[in-house]
């Protein structure tokens, strides 16, 4: 009998996981860019020390070591995934995107995707993938557009020279906490010593 209510409790809860799981995706929106406003009931987020970032590396690792150290020094940890020197790099980082789904990180930065006619299918897959399980993603100096913002909450634009530049680890968790924000923000890298 024992046996038989485990089963049944087996089966009623993922039931009721893969009913919850479409919820995780707004409608119209991307996950991660669903407020206009700010909540009628505050939250007060994540803490930093609880959020690990997914970074997906580019084609320029000196750029995305400049990008982890900024997360670092911010108090924000990453799972980093580098595609320098991969054959198929924009594979590799679709994969990448897919790999990170599955492990639940707080968001998806992708560095420098390249999003071209050819790819632009597979980024489709990939980030529809982050998507159906609730994750926002970042595209970081994104090289082209992706036609379906659905699928990114935001499109992050390094400027470490411009005075008015939101810090990248800022700009992060304000889409980790689904608070109001641009679409498109211009970020900066600099840290302070």
């Amino acid at each position: 009998m024992t046996h038989l209510f485990r089963r049944i409790m087996g089966v009623t809860a993922t039931a009721a996981l893969a009913l919850a799981l479409p919820a995780c995706t707004p409608p119209g929106k991307a996950v991660g860019d669903t407020q206009e406003q700010e909540p009628d009931v505050a939250f007060d987020g994540l803490d930093r020390g609880d959020v690990v970032i997914g970074f997906i590396g580019s084609d320029q690792p000196d750029f995305d070591r400049i990008v982890l150290q900024a997360f670092d020094v911010s108090g924000l940890r990453t799972s980093y995934l580098s595609t320098d020197g991969v054959d198929d790099a924009q594979g590799t980082a679709q994969q990448g995107v897919r790999d990170m789904a599955e492990r639940q990180v707080a968001i998806i930065v992708v560095s420098r995707p390249a999003i071209t006619d050819d790819t632009a299918g597979g980024w489709d897959d990939a980030l529809g993938d982050a998507r159906g399980a609730g994750i926002p993603v970042a595209l970081l100096n994104p090289v082209g557009e992706l036609p379906d913002d659905t699928l990114y909450a935001a499109a992050l634009t390094v400027n470490d020279r411009a005075m008015d530049a939101t810090p990248i680890d800022d700009a992060v968790m304000t889409v980790i906490d689904d608070l109001p924000h641009e679409k498109t923000m211009m970020v900066s890298t600099s840290v302070a010593d």
